[in-house]
């Protein structure tokens, strides 16, 4: 699983490489992308969870804590650099249809 430092660092390329392209992010569309984040950070600490014998409660705990902060922190990089900017509807629907971290990854590549 992609750290969750690593993770923001290529969300936030992606938020720079967004800009300049043909469609306005609104409001909903950083919390749309925001909540299917949350969904693959989920998906992905479960499959690693799973694949790993964590299933202590203190482990979840900090692994959902790292995710809510991933989101957030995305979420607030959305609404700080892309809200009312235009950008790609290909690099948005990538980020809305993702469903794993990797694949957010690859959102932000050509």
């Amino acid at each position: 699983m992609i750290p969750r430092a690593a993770a923001l660092v290529s969300l936030t390329i992606l938020v720079m490489g967004l800009a300049g392209c043909g469609k306005t992010v609104t409001e909903n569309d950083c919390k749309l992308i925001s909540d299917n984040l949350r969904e693959v950070w989920q998906s992905e600490s479960k499959k690693a969870a799973t694949s790993d014998g964590i299933n202590s409660d203190k482990a979840g705990n900090v692994i959902k804590g790292e995710g809510d902060k991933l989101v957030a922190d995305w979420s607030a990089e959305c609404k700080r650099e892309l809200l009312g900017q235009r950008v790609d509807p290909k690099e948005v629907d990538c980020l809305l249809t993702a469903k794993s971290l990797e694949q957010i990854d690859k959102c932000s590549r050509p």
